[in-house]
């Protein structure tokens, strides 16, 4: 099947980078469950980028605000990709993303709280 060389690999970086999201995702769920009581906590950036290991520091009532919505991923600023997710939020030392078209249906379907 032949497409054009934009649209293919953009379609397929959306994909990876969801999936690498929500692995993330759920290593910061385990977090959360252990810091249930701890003002600030070290999560793992949830971008997109493969090798990435940054940390952010977020309160457990932050990060649940960001989980409310399975398309949304708190990340380090300047890790965004424009081409799959759009920035709906800045703080101090991060950001939220918000997946959109097919990235955002991967991202809800491997989200661990979705039914």
């Amino acid at each position: 099947m032949a497409t054009d060389g934009n649209t293919g690999n953009t379609g397929i970086q959306a994909a990876k980078g969801a999936r690498n999201q929500s692995l993330w995702r759920e290593v910061n769920e385990r977090i959360r469950a252990v810091a249930e009581t701890s003002s600030q906590v070290e999560f793992l950036c949830e971008c997109a980028r493969l090798d990435c290991t940054d940390v952010l520091k977020l309160s457990v009532a932050e990060y649940e605000l960001i989980r409310s919505s399975p398309a949304r991923f708190p990340i380090v600023p300047g890790h965004e990709f424009p081409e799959f997710e759009r920035v709906v939020e800045r703080s101090d030392g991060y950001v939220v993303v918000e997946k959109i078209g097919e990235a955002a249906k991967i991202a809800q379907a491997l989200d661990p709280r979705s039914p």
